[in-house]
């Protein structure tokens, strides 16, 4: 809804404004609020990184488990957040679909809370395991979920934009531990984070509503409703139309059943697509950033300490994520998710440049020390133009509600297995093709992204549920 209204200056000159309401509506308020559901998932990515110097440690007073964790220790807690995530990813969408998105939401916030409490008053390493695991079904779940329930409070006018906002939230977890991690103790630092997700409950307890799409699904057309109102903060008359459009997109696809989605020829587009996607999200090369992050500026000759350069990576990795709420709102989902492809290609082939020439001659890569730091924050700025978050909104928004429970867990467990399959054979993979021909993988993986969404994603600006159903079906 827009309200306009007319303001009369001094030298009798009028000025219209036209103000949109949903800005500043519960719809902003719901959204903002599981985004810090999706603060809470992201900090167990760089959750490691301050933590393992410390169980690394002889010092019993930053080390809690009292001796140094071992190398098959080290594994164990950084791989079991990828297998976790995969399992949690499965079923989420069937759960989704029998209690509700709020509810699903609330249970996943739970996992999160446990697991950093049990980090703070670990006193084995099997503890820290077991948080690593619960954080990682919590993950998978929050990936598939999160995205369906912004894209379901939200209008279609500002369906993307809100959507790509989630990355902005996403990059705050990856900077936090960053930010926060080196300078505290493991017991401060993870009671910190609870309560990223203590606060989130009591916010979305209190003010988020169910999505309409979820009660239009069950029947209970008054609650749709109610929830519409709340959302749009507009009367009761005024959502009917949208009511009609929420019952018209759920009433086509009523009697969804698993085959639907290999069966029938949009489906099956909507998740090839979407599938496609997530593995270029995962293949782009940001793991790989994240790993080299230490021998990468090595390597340009700086003597900024470790800590400091991951403080300083993670604040960029933010302060960048800011980008594509705009460009999205500006100018959809294909443009800026062509130019994050083509962006993060030319970051990943310079990095094997320098590495190439590095690994061959030290001497001659002396005069380029600039070039991976250089290369390393433009590929933070065109990722997150894009790649890190347009993949997980096309995927919510390609699905009728019938599909969504399989679809979500699809995409999010191809997410994880892909996450998983680099970082366990990541070392393998530069062994084989050494530093610079694995930048140069994930560069050419970039560009197929970049030609696959330019030819194959259809663009969902401003269309409806059902509008963009008709798009995947061939229907004008």
């Amino acid at each position: 809804m827009h309200i306009s209204f007319q303001i009369r200056l001094g030298n009798n000159k009028v000025v219209n404004v036209r103000w949109n309401t949903e800005m500043f509506s519960f719809a902003i308020v719901s959204v903002l609020a599981v985004a810090l559901l999706a603060t809470s998932g992201d900090v167990t990515q760089t959750w490691t990184s301050p933590t393992y110097p410390k169980l690394y440690s002889n010092d019993t007073s930053e080390n809690p488990l009292g001796e140094p964790i071992t190398p098959d220790e080290d594994a164990w807690i950084g791989s079991l957040l990828n297998v976790g995530a995969m399992i949690g990813a499965l079923p989420a969408g069937f759960i989704a679909d029998r209690i509700g998105r709020k509810m699903t939401l609330l249970c996943i916030a739970i996992p999160h809370l446990v697991a950093y409490v049990a980090y703070a008053f670990a006193r084995n390493v099997y503890l820290f395991y077991f948080g690593r695991f619960i954080s990682g079904l919590s993950v998978g779940s929050g990936y598939a979920i999160i995205p369906m329930y912004v894209a379901e409070v939200s209008s279609d006018s500002n369906r993307n934009a809100f959507s790509a906002m989630l990355p902005i939230f996403w990059t705050l977890g990856n900077f936090l531990p960053f930010a926060i991690g080196p300078y505290i103790t493991i017991k401060i630092f993870n009671l910190i984070l609870a309560a990223l997700p203590a606060t989130f409950l009591v916010v979305f307890i209190l003010l988020a509503p169910e999505t309409p799409y979820y009660y239009i699904q069950k029947g209970n057309e008054k609650k749709a409703e109610s929830s519409l109102v709340k959302l749009r903060s507009i009367p009761s008359a005024e959502v009917q139309k949208e009511i009609l459009q929420i019952k018209e997109t759920v009433g086509k696809h009523e009697d969804g059943a698993l085959m639907d989605i290999f069966i029938k020829p949009s489906l099956r587009r909507a998740l090839i697509l979407s599938l496609i996607l997530m593995m270029g999200n995962q293949f782009s090369g940001i793991n790989a950033v994240g790993y080299y992050l230490e021998p990468i500026l090595d390597a340009s000759g700086t003597d900024i300490p470790s800590d400091l350069a991951s403080t300083f990576y993670g604040g960029w990795l933010f302060i960048s994520s800011f980008t594509s709420t705009f460009a999205v709102k500006k100018l959809g989902q294909k443009i800026p998710l062509i130019a994050s492809c083509i962006g993060s290609a030319i970051s990943m082939v310079s990095l094997g440049i320098f590495f190439y020439i590095h690994d061959n001659n030290e001497e001659d890569a002396k005069p380029l020390f600039w070039l991976p730091l250089v290369s390393l924050l433009v590929y933070c700025a065109f990722f997150n133009l894009g790649l890190a978050g347009i993949p997980w909104a096309v995927g919510s928004q390609l699905f009728p509600n019938s599909v969504k429970p399989i679809s979500s867990a699809a995409v999010s467990c191809m997410c994880w297995f892909c996450s998983f399959l680099i970082t366990h054979f990541f070392n393998d993979l530069t062994n084989s093709l050494d530093k610079s021909g694995t930048f140069w993988l994930f560069g050419g993986c970039n560009v197929l992204t970049a030609i696959f969404t330019l030819v194959w994603i259809p663009e969902t600006k401003g269309k409806s549920f059902s509008e963009i159903q008709d798009m995947l079906q061939g229907r004008n």
